[in-house]
């Protein structure tokens, strides 16, 4: 079996390297892959020669990492996300060279994700009404007394989401982080600001059920385990905190588990709607899959709805798992780093065979 790469961030390679803590617990991977006898190398993709088809990176070595060159692995493990355009072009000569990554590059768009997921009537059906914004866009779903939420199209940590709400008399509720209640003509004018350097979505807002009198959303990893089949280790409740309507932590979120968020808000339903989350999740990580092979590691923003309905708001590939240690579910955050180690293992035992 070759040995398998996890591609991170320079930064967070760096800080795990001296010690430091960061988000991506790249110590998780050398523990997960030790337990699996899984050959790893961490890298960054400053450090890729193309060219030469090697890598400079750190392998496990004794209680710690060791610097290594090694040739460029055919499996990688993609756990960070580039605007750049430099940094997916070395992708893209990557994948000209063999390497195939999970997950793949083209899927962080949340625009074309959505536009794909359409297509499947199981999934359709959960997906909030969301299109590329626009100013007429915007100002007919107010018109017609609908509430909106503005978010980037590409992006994370619910940075750049705003929320308007009509309120009859030709005023909306704006809301970044303090509602503020403004005009539609001064409406439109702050929105060419925000929107003139990045690409928006306009999507219904939907009003969540609420955990404590706050609302949550719900995080469902969706991964590939070592036999290859799709399963949702565990649920977490993401609950706005200092934000009147954000769930992110980095927004001033808490986690909560997600069983005990659904069995406040549902009493004896909480069960049924647990199951019709998760079958979401897994409708959405298949047919995901059929255009893109390679997906494997997905974490699904799933909202519910006060009548106990899922709704697909948002599919990561770059699943924020800290939610899951926060929540004190320790487990199941052991195994969001497991799973995939086990089955990019899989994958390329598959790939070398298919080379003999």
């Amino acid at each position: 079996m070759d040995r398998i790469g996890i591609l991170v961030d320079r930064r967070v390679l760096a800080r795990a390297m001296r010690g430091r803590p960061t988000i991506e617990r790249v110590g998780l991977y050398r523990s997960v892959a030790l337990e699996l006898g899984v050959d790893i190398v961490v890298f960054c993709v400053e450090r890729v020669d193309v060219k030469r088809a090697a890598v400079v990176g750190y392998a496990p070595a004794g209680e710690g990492w060791r610097r290594v060159r090694v040739p460029l692995p055919k499996v990688v493990h993609k756990r960070v996300l580039y605007r750049k355009s430099a940094p997916l072009r070395k992708l893209r000569r990557m994948q000209r060279r063999g390497v195939v990554f999970v997950n793949p590059v083209k899927i962080q768009d949340k625009a074309r994700m959505l536009s794909l997921l359409r297509r499947e009537p199981s999934v359709a059906a959960h997906i909030p009404p969301t299109r590329l914004y626009s100013w007429p866009a915007l100002r007919g779903l107010l018109g017609r007394g609908g509430s909106a939420v503005v978010k980037p199209k590409i992006g994370s940590l619910g940075q750049g989401i705003v929320r308007g709400v009509p309120l009859g008399t030709g005023a909306v509720e704006w809301t970044r982080r303090r509602p503020v209640v403004i005009g539609r003509r001064s409406l439109k004018r702050r929105l060419a600001r925000l929107t003139r350097r990045r690409r928006y979505l306009l999507q219904d807002y939907v009003a969540l059920a609420r955990y404590e009198g706050r609302p949550f959303d719900l995080r469902v990893p969706v991964q590939r385990g070592p036999d290859g089949g799709w399963l949702v280790p565990g649920m977490v409740a993401k609950v706005a905190g200092t934000h009147p309507y954000l769930t992110n932590m980095a927004q001033g979120g808490r986690a909560v588990p997600g069983a005990v968020a659904l069995r406040a808000a549902f009493g004896p339903q909480a069960d049924e709607v647990a199951r019709r989350a998760e079958a979401l999740a897994l409708e959405t990580a298949r047919a995901l899959a059929r255009r893109h092979p390679f997906a494997a590691d997905l974490g699904l923003d799933i909202g519910i709805d006060r009548s106990g309905k899922p709704w697909l708001f948002e599919v990561n590939t770059r699943d924020q798992r800290y939610t899951f240690y926060n929540a004190g579910m320790h487990d199941t955050f052991r195994a969001l780093y497991r799973n995939p180690v086990a089955f990019c293992a899989r994958l390329s035992r598959e790939l070398a065979g298919g080379r003999r």
